[in-house]
């Protein structure tokens, strides 16, 4: 039955001071009022002038970021009573919930109670004599001097006055006798049963205290709200007796999934629906598991709100999750293992990513360029279009001597607009219908791979991809050689052709990929550690030695197995004229596609990139981005079949973009592999000397970060390939047929 919000107050014919006004909570924008906290109000507001019936005791119980203490203080605002709160703890006794008789310290000198409260921590003589000095700014021998005039008015002090004692109130005493809303937080963590005792004497509904000063009797306004957790470490079952005296009880549990999105919006401002509904989705099941797996951490409200602020800022959700989630259930590596594993299986994860993928592309779909006041006029556009985008912009002529860090945004298109004109890296342009209409593009769920996006939204993707690339690849250029060359990072374009070649390549070498993997994966699996850690609250097996304590941690636990030796690889192939001799580009893609399967089956971050030099006049550099380190392997094989050889090539470029990505890993080993068939060459005169001392220059730079460089040779100029590279570096390929099983063993022995 629906619950209509009224007004719950109870107290409006009391006067409160304007302490008392400042307690009553006030419920803030984000608040939203749950089913739980409306029954609960209603029914205290319809029995209030019921002496029998009357709501006065109500326990909330339920797991940490729940709710709990938001319930208590939003009721407090929902009846108008003051609030006001204590934490119970293990070592409490009846003092803290009565009160107590304390000295009362008189001094004329607040100073010298300060100082002398900081006497007091002090350890020796001398640090009692800086501490004066610094206090008084004065000498060592003026605060000998102090200190013994301050040591003589305190004995006189004592002497002539008598101690006095005064009886401080707890806050128990306070709100039972004043009529406030109490929240007693955690009352199974006390361990005097006494304590207990005279806890269920106070939440009596006539209870009268027998304390010191007089006898206190419970206000008729007085409402105590008990809030426990389950399961909590250190919590005992509540009291027989003191749940006898609760008149109302509420099993607190995380909300639905939409309240739980409608708080976080509220709480936080975000307001992406489909994002936070995922995560909550995330938060309720690693709650589930937590629970079921018997780990002490948490996955509340408190988490799912901070996490979602963090997605708001800016960061990844997926590496957000870790500090605001996961590391707030535990650390422990084998609970983390069955916390990642659940979700994996869940697929949320991926859920989430596909959605982050989803809405980057509506947003680059939803941007353009707006006109310049001076191209609008020129285009006979007085208006400006609150819908209307501009992909096209019109060619700009380009001084000579301007460098590539100048180059504006139309000029970059106009480059990328040229190049494609090459017809070099288009596979789609080969492909077309009747009447020049691209082909209707039908791939199956399992070329996709797993897929959220069709073709053309990957398309999309890919072209803000670029955008992206290419920046990143003009600041890495910056002050080098090639700052002022044209170098352009191109996206390969898949159709349903591209993805039928993909197949047929990735099929060619997919058995010996599966063996490779199978048996580096068995290696992996078996480095298993085989000691036990004890004193585990469960485990694989039971440890008697362990009872005596009596702490409950009587089990051993087996020790996770050791983490997997860590690589990251970049791979380049040289994309330049010459491959087409002896099919060298066809067991170049056959190469690259088995070391990107292998580093799919085997969880090695991979990029893979192809590099051509001179394909326009305006164009120096072009560099084909296969695969980032952040893309997925999703359409992999496709993109690797629009390899084709090309012209020129200009390898410092590729190298040392690929060099600085691989940089940013956090791999132990790092790999960068090239595979070439022959010396650089480009123009104007970027070969010989000048090239050699390009490449060795990325060489020197890299490898003092850690960078393994590998040159695969191929071609005729094997000899030219050593001395570029050197002869540590060097692999001599003589059987293309070989090329792909080689490398597969190559880089397997790294692991």
């Amino acid at each position: 039955m629906a619950i209509e919000k009224n007004d719950f107050s109870v107290t409006a014919d009391r006067h409160f001071s304007k302490v008392e006004q400042q307690m009553i909570w006030r419920k803030p924008a984000s608040h939203r009022d749950s089913l739980e906290e409306l029954r609960i109000a209603s029914e205290i507001k319809m029995n209030w002038s019921d002496p029998e019936m009357k709501i006065m005791n109500i326990l909330l119980e339920g797991d940490a970021g729940s709710g709990k203490t938001q319930m208590a203080r939003a009721l407090s605002a929902d009846l108008q009573l003051p609030y006001t709160k204590v934490t119970c703890f293990a070592d409490m006794d009846k003092t803290d919930v009565f009160g107590a008789l304390l000295p009362v310290i008189h001094s004329d000198d607040d100073q010298a109670e300060e100082l002398l409260e900081a006497i007091y921590q002090t350890d020796s003589l001398q640090e009692v004599l800086a501490l004066i000095a610094r206090h008084y700014s004065i000498s060592q021998t003026q605060a000998k001097e102090r200190l013994a005039a301050l040591i003589s008015r305190i004995t006189n002090d004592q002497e002539q006055q008598p101690v006095q004692y005064k009886f401080y109130p707890s806050e128990i005493v306070r709100a039972i006798e004043k009529g406030y809303l109490l929240e007693i937080q955690e009352p199974t963590v006390i361990r005097d049963a006494s304590v207990l005792v005279a806890l269920n004497s106070a939440l009596e509904h006539n209870s009268v205290l027998n304390i010191p000063t007089g006898i206190i009797r419970r206000h008729p306004d007085c409402v105590v709200v008990i809030t426990t957790n389950r399961n909590y470490q250190g919590n005992r079952p509540l009291n027989e007796s003191l749940r006898d005296r609760i008149q109302h009880a509420e099993k607190m549990d995380l909300p639905s999934i939409e309240v739980m999105v409608e708080r976080a919006q509220a709480k936080t401002g975000f307001e992406e629906t489909g994002y936070l509904t995922i995560m909550a989705k995330i938060i309720r099941l690693l709650d589930d598991t937590a629970k079921a797996n018997a780990i002490k951490g948490v996955a509340g409200m408190r988490s799912f709100f901070f996490w979602s602020n963090s997605v708001k800022q800016g960061q990844d959700a997926l590496e957000t999750i870790y500090p605001k989630v996961l590391y707030k259930l535990t650390t422990d590596e084998t609970e983390l293992k069955l916390l990642t594993d659940a979700l994996e299986e869940s697929r949320l994860l991926l859920e989430l990513q596909q959605y982050k993928t989803q809405q980057k592309l509506k947003q680059a779909k939803a941007q353009g360029r707006t006109l310049s006041a001076e191209e609008a006029e020129k285009r006979n556009i007085f208006q400006e279009s609150e819908t209307g985008t501009l992909t096209t912009p019109e060619p700009e002529e380009k001084k000579p001597d301007q460098s590539i860090e100048e180059t504006d945004e139309k000029e970059q298109q106009e480059i990328e607009k040229e190049a494609a004109s090459d017809n070099s890296f288009d596979f789609e342009a080969e492909h077309t219908a009747p009447e020049g209409r691209s082909l209707e593009i039908s791939v199956s769920e399992e070329d996709k791979i797993g897929s959220a996006l069709s073709l053309d939204d990957l398309a999309e993707w890919d072209k803000t991809q670029r955008k992206e690339l290419n920046r990143e690849a003009r600041a890495v250029l910056k002050d080098t050689m090639h700052a002022k060359e044209g170098t352009i990072v191109h996206r390969p374009k898949i159709t349903e052709q591209a993805v039928a070649a993909g197949k047929q390549i990735s099929d060619s070498v997919r058995a010996e990929v599966d063996s490779l993997s199978r048996v580096i994966n068995d290696l992996l699996d078996k480095e298993e550690q085989t000691d036990y850690s004890n004193g585990k609250y469960y485990g694989t097996r039971f440890n008697p030695s362990r009872v005596a304590y009596g702490d409950l941690r009587t089990f051993d636990k087996k020790n996770p197995p050791s983490e997997r030796p860590s690589l990251a690889l970049a791979v380049r192939v040289d994309e330049s004229g010459s491959m087409i001799r002896e099919n060298r580009i066809d067991k170049a893609k056959q190469a690259a596609a088995a070391l990107s399967l292998f580093a799919e089956q085997t969880n090695i971050p991979f990029t893979l990139y192809g590099d051509s030099a001179d394909v326009s006049q305006r164009e120096k550099t072009s560099l084909y981005s296969y695969k980032e380190f952040n893309d997925s392997f999703d359409f992999l094989p496709a993109k690797l079949s629009t390899m084709k050889p090309r012209q020129n090539n200009r390898d410092g470029v590729v190298l040392r973009i690929l060099a600085e990505k691989l940089s940013h890993q956090t791999a132990e080993t790092k790999i960068l592999l090239t595979i070439s068939d022959g010396q650089p060459k480009a123009l104007p005169d970027y070969t010989g000397k000048k090239a050699k001392e390009d490449i060795q220059s990325v060489l020197a730079d890299y490898e003092r970060q850690g960078i393994i460089f590998i040159a695969a040779a191929i071609g005729e100029d094997k000899e030219q390939i050593k001395e570029l590279y050197g002869q540590e570096r060097f692999v001599d390929i003589s059987d293309l047929s070989k090329m792909p099983n080689q490398l597969l063993q190559l880089i397997a022995r790294f692991i």
